[in-house]
């Protein structure tokens, strides 16, 4: 059978949406991705994003049947507003069919389980996180852990490397996990995904290191489609009266220098800035191909086939 791997980004900026007409082109939601591996779906992060995801995952659902379970993987990279804002109208959240199976870093000491459990809980919204309809599996994980998906078998492994070693066959999809550290105050969490010999990394709110980024060059190694955040232009990074340096975010330049240090195949630029629209956006692909030509601007929408 024919392997299939491919991206969709569903959300692609930071900060905050920015619904309008200048915004038509590249999209206003927050960041999500899907990755769908022949019938596995993987979602990494909910932004507002996640919304229209989650709306056209219960359509196909239910237009094949609507047979359960619906079981999905979500991947959190931190647990910042703009990357779980949109978790409370993500409608499989809903469905007693999902089995949703949540994975993502301790924050502040707290257990994923626990901050998920305040992002809802009233004032701040109507229904608490844990009575809904659908089966919840949430799991805080470490970088010593390794996530384990088989294109047979939907349900995922969380594996301590150091005291097991994953079966890897060639159904098998494996989910590696970096730690960064230059995103306030917690840090955040970079996924590297391989299946059938290729692989993708998403590497949002991270902000370069001088001479480049060796944990995070080493980590991306050889990967056919490296996503990284640039949402700031060096002018925006640089200048008075509001310096963005420190703020945990990266320019295309800082990106630019790991793909080619990580000797990455494609480089797909996301989170980006509120205040930057079509018209900048489209500059700055224009701008930046010139400095990596397999690189692209993502767009709302936008699909990458991977295999």
């Amino acid at each position: 059978m024919k392997k299939d791997f491919k991206v969709t980004f569903w959300g692609v900026r930071g900060s905050h949406p920015v619904p309008g007409k200048n915004t038509l082109k590249f999209g206003g939601n927050t960041t999500c991705l899907e990755v769908s591996i022949d019938s596995v779906t993987i979602i990494i992060d909910a932004g507002t994003g996640i919304i229209n995801l989650g709306n056209r995952i219960v359509a196909d659902f239910f237009s094949k049947g609507g047979k359960p379970p619906l079981e999905l993987t979500l991947l959190f990279t931190h647990l910042h507003q703009d990357h779980t804002q949109g978790l409370p109208f993500f409608v499989p959240y809903y469905l007693g069919q999902s089995i949703l199976n949540f994975f993502g870093p301790l924050n502040f000491n707290e257990e994923l389980h626990k901050v998920l459990e305040k992002s809802m809980a009233p004032p701040n919204f109507p229904i608490d996180f844990d009575s809904s309809s659908s089966v919840k599996n949430i799991n805080t994980v470490k970088e010593n852990s390794v996530i384990l998906l088989d294109t047979d078998d939907k349900k995922p492994q969380n594996i301590n490397i150091f005291h097991n070693k994953p079966e890897i066959k060639n159904t098998s999809i494996l989910i590696r996990i970096m730690n960064g550290f230059s995103h306030p105050s917690n840090g955040i969490y970079i996924y590297r995904i391989e299946y059938g010999g290729k692989s993708v990394v998403f590497c949002t709110d991270v902000e370069g290191y001088l001479y480049g980024d060796s944990k995070l060059i080493n980590f991306a190694k050889g990967a056919d489609l490296l996503i990284h955040d640039a949402q700031y232009s060096k002018e925006q990074y640089t200048s008075l009266p509001v310096p963005r340096q420190g703020f945990g975010h990266s320019t295309p330049e800082m990106a630019i220098e790991v793909a080619k240090a990580a000797e990455v195949k494609n480089l797909a630029i996301t989170h980006h800035d509120p205040a930057s629209l079509d018209k900048q956006l489209d500059e700055y692909n224009s701008k930046y191909k010139k400095q990596f030509d397999k690189l692209f601007y993502t767009r709302e929408g936008e699909t990458f086939q991977i295999i």
